[in-house]
């Protein structure tokens, strides 16, 4: 648990106080949208209102509708003296957390527009503008800016840190376990143990292939030199041999797969531990790739939509897929069925293709549908 020591060089928790409060009140705002969507036709949770299903499933949405927008609600009284300190995309979930609470109040309720309601004096925009002179005036302004550069600061060296564990850590602990610990484990009770040994049919094919071309490179070598072709007996001495070294050869190769394999699971226990001791700096990492993500225009979003579709499920997508599969059975020590691979590519491909398209009515539209309308025209769409 040393790696966790560098968190406590920051001083002050308060950028993952904030991330733990917008995170839980972003989460909550989505799931009100999610099951206004689901369930009221994307119109506001009404309780009075019977929806068409079973009792125990209306009563069980109230619930979760409750609960969060009560999360949402402690959350925004939280973040509301905090919001100079938000970046831009922190901003956007906040301004989507204050949209819910602001539908579910009931000052909103009561000040429904109505064809006798008193205008507002001065335009909203123009208050907004008088409200941002207001801050940048404010005497403590300078410190809350400031506050807000180290926490977004901080923020960015706690996510890097975290992504160098994740990725170094389960490198460094399959390499070293394979090379010092499961390496010579394996070798050393592979003769007695048979399972730690895969079938070797593939393999003795192979041997029986590289000791066909053997015979007929002795036999070239000595036509260029313009020697006799050596007898039944030299050559069978000197295939022997050879025959003798591709066994050994066979013997490593079917306890390879056994090493990786052992090792893979090792690897994986490593990220496992590190995503376990490291849930708070994944939740501030998490913040870190939304702000990415969303902070790239519209154009640059289409782009990186249209490159992930065009590399997994587009047109020269089979080649890349059978090369990937190539690898990962030889990885295992099994081998590379074709019927197998031209299967997967003709069934996993699409199903991904299905989830990434529903994933663009779903989501994508009501997040941003600028993107979807810049998607539309780089694909040559309507």
């Amino acid at each position: 648990m040393a790696f966790r020591n560098w968190i406590g060089a920051f001083g002050n928790a308060n950028a993952l106080d904030v991330n733990s409060d917008l995170d839980r009140g972003y989460e909550s705002a989505l799931l009100i949208q999610s099951l206004e969507l689901e369930y009221y036709g994307d119109r506001p949770i009404r309780p009075e209102l019977e929806l068409s299903v079973p009792k125990s499933v209306q009563a069980t949405v109230l619930r979760k509708f409750r609960v969060a927008i009560n999360v949402c609600r402690a959350s925004l009284d939280q973040l509301e003296y905090q919001r100079a300190q938000l970046d831009p995309q922190e901003l956007r979930q906040l301004q989507l957390i204050e949209s819910v609470v602001n539908r579910y109040s009931p000052k909103r309720a009561s000040a429904a527009p109505t064809m006798t309601r008193a205008p507002d004096p001065l335009p909203r925009s123009l208050l907004g503008v008088f409200d941002k002179v207001r801050r940048q005036l404010n005497p403590a302004g300078e410190a809350t800016l400031v506050a807000g550069f180290r926490r977004r600061r901080d923020s960015t060296l706690i996510s890097l840190k975290v992504l160098l564990l994740l990725i170094l850590v389960p490198l460094l602990v399959q390499q070293v376990s394979r090379t010092y610990i499961i390496g010579p484990a394996v070798d050393r009770f592979a003769p007695d143990l048979p399972f730690l040994s895969y079938p070797k049919p593939q393999l003795e094919e192979q041997a029986v292939e590289k000791l066909r071309v053997y015979k007929a490179e002795i036999e070239f070598d000595a036509l260029l030199r313009g020697d006799s072709i050596p007898s039944q007996e030299e050559l069978q001495q000197q295939l022997g041999k050879k025959a003798a070294e591709l066994k050994e050869e066979a013997d490593a190769e079917s306890t390879h797969a056994i090493k990786n394999v052992l090792a893979d699971i090792s690897a994986t226990l490593a990220f496992v531990m590190v995503c376990l001791f490291s849930r708070e700096e994944l939740r501030v990492l998490r913040g870190f790739f939304d702000e990415a993500v969303y902070g790239l225009s519209d154009s640059a979003k289409a782009f990186a939509i249209i490159l992930f579709t065009d590399i997994f499920v587009g047109f020269h997508s089979p080649e890349g897929w059978t090369v990937l599969l190539d690898g990962i059975a030889n990885h295992f020590g099994f081998p590379a069925r074709e019927n197998f691979i031209l299967l997967f590519i003709a069934t996993f491909p699409v199903i991904l293709a299905t989830i990434f398209k529903y994933w663009i009515f779903r989501y994508l539209n009501r997040v941003s549908p600028s993107s979807v309308a810049t998607l539309r025209g780089m694909n040559g769409g309507g």
